[in-house]
Parts: C-alpha cells; sequence; structure tokens
C-alpha cells in the first residue's frame, strides 16, 4: 500500500500501519515474554530501518503499553500487583506523593537499579496523585482486541486484502503543519486534531482506536512523551512528532491529497525553501 501523502510530503520515513492480526509475520521483531521495556524502541526500528514488530499479551513491554496497544488495562496489576497506588505515585513526584513510602519503596528496590531514581523521583506528569488515578480507571481509552497480535509494519507491506486500524506518520514540524491543515480541510469544526500528554505508545494506539469509533474521527498528535523520546534517544530525530489517523480518516485523507494543500502554491514554496 502507497500512500499519496508521503510523497507529497517528501516524508524521510515511510508511514507505520497498526494492524491486529491473529497471525504472527515471520521475521519479525519481538520482546521477550514478560519483559520491561519501552515498545518506542520496536517502533522506532520499523520506522528507521523498515522492520516489523509485532505484540501479544505477554510481549507488551510495560503496563502503559499494554493500555496503548489494546490488551485491556495494565496499571491495575503493575509490577506484581503493586497497582494503581503505586503507578499514581510514580505518575506525579514518586516517594513524596505516595500514602505508605515504606511500600512504594520497597517495590523500588525490586528494580534494576539505573531504573531506581526515576521511580523514586516520579515522573512528574500529574499534579497530584488522584488525577493520576482519574487518568488511569477513567480518562483512558481501554479496550481488549479479540485479535491474538498487534503489528506495526512500513505501509507498503500491507496486501491488499489487509485493513490497518492506525496509520502514524513520523513527521518534522513542517510536515506536521501540512498535515494539520489537510485534516481541517476535511473535517468540520475547528479541532480536527487531537494532543493527549500521555504515553508516546498511547497517541498512536489507544487514543486512536478511540477515535476510530467516533463518527467524525480526528487526528492524533504524538511523541510528545518524554520518557519515550529519552528511551528511543537519536534512533528518531528530536524534531519529529508522531501523526496518527484511523484508517478511515486516512483514506479521507489520501483522497484529499490528490488535488489538495500539497498542491498550492504556499505548500510548494515552502518545501522549495526547505530544499535549498
Amino acid at each position: 500500500m502507497e500512500s499519496i501523502i508521503a510523497k507529497k510530503l517528501g516524508l524521510t520515513y515511510e508511514p507505520v500501519a497498526i494492524l491486529w492480526s491473529n497471525e504472527k509475520p515471520e521475521g519479525s521483531l519481538q520482546l521477550k515474554p514478560h519483559a520491561s521495556s519501552c515498545i518506542m524502541h520496536l517502533f522506532a526500528q520499523v520506522v528507521t530501518r523498515g522492520k516489523t514488530a509485532v505484540f501479544d499479551r505477554e510481549t507488551y513491554g510495560c503496563p502503559g503499553a499494554r493500555a496503548g496497544l489494546g490488551f485491556g488495562n495494565g496499571y491495575y496489576d503493575a509490577f506484581g500487583g503493586a497497582g494503581i497506588e503505586f503507578m499514581a505515585a510514580f505518575f506525579c513526584k514518586g516517594v513524596e506523593s505516595c500514602r505508605d513510602p515504606e511500600t512504594y519503596t520497597s517495590v523500588v528496590e525490586h528494580m534494576p537499579e539505573r531504573e531506581r531514581a526515576k521511580f523514586i523521583r516520579g515522573e512528574r506528569l500529574h499534579r497530584d496523585p488522584e488525577k493520576a488515578t482519574r487518568f488511569m480507571t477513567r480518562d483512558l481509552p481501554v479496550i481488549d482486541i479479540a485479535e491474538r497480535y498487534v503489528i506495526f509494519t512500513p505501509l507498503s507491506r500491507v496486501k491488499a486484502d489487509e485493513r490497518p486500524v492506525v496509520v502514524v506518520f513520523v513527521a518534522d514540524p513542517l510536515q506536521i503543519t501540512g498535515l494539520v491543515t489537510l485534516v481541517g480541510a476535511i473535517l468540520e469544526g475547528t479541532d480536527p486534531v487531537r494532543v493527549p500528554p500521555m504515553a508516546a505508545c498511547q497517541q498512536i494506539g489507544a487514543f486512536v482506536y478511540e477515535e476510530a469509533r467516533r463518527e467524525h474521527p480526528r487526528a492524533v498528535l504524538g511523541y510528545t512523551d518524554l520518557a519515550a523520546r529519552e528511551r528511543v534517544g537519536k534512533t528518531i530525530p528530536q524534531n519529529m512528532f508522531t501523526f496518527a489517523v484511523p484508517f478511515r480518516l486516512f483514506e479521507e485523507m489520501e483522497a484529499e491529497a490528490r488535488d489538495g494543500v500539497f498542491d498550492g502554491p504556499v505548500w510548494l514554496g515552502l518545501a522549495e525553501e526547505c530544499q535549498e
């Protein structure tokens, strides 16, 4: 499957398709069962090296990615059952935010030494544990897909009889501007792009899945996750963002892109300047 948008944008990286399937692609990258890891490492390999990555209910990396991929809510039994209360403190100021510092610290002591300082200080994504708890139990869109696997693969590898759930563009600020403009040309209203300040995997998965269920789905801007950027490093350049869309919206965007904003004089002039 090819993309008119990718060609006219002059993307450095091919768009990534996310599919749900009961079949595992041969030669795909996959985490070890129950390994704790950020799945954006594998996403980066799909983006920059054209690999295919696959995830299932034993190889989802971390509690947040379990929800991000669509395998239910991983926060309730996170870290051996430490669960919501532990994660709420971690998402705030770590040991400073928890009601039971001794129990919290005992969980952290079983983690790899390189990770402990982060858990003691906290990620500071929410101002208080109550807000963090609401995110995990109410605000985060959670589904448990029927299929066994979630697959990340370059869009060109999608077969004619396959239909992705999500298409993810990895783009620089000017290209993001073009994508926002393209989506704005299609959707009614003034809010065609959602920007949830959550995990990078959730920004390309769970939140886009939720949009796909709407009558008029929006795009989701992502890779605003500081932790994911730290873990992926420079594999994906620091000036890049993700722009993920449900496949139904992708099809509308492709139709509009045949003779749309990327064929106008303003875009063509800006694109030419960037090439000089």
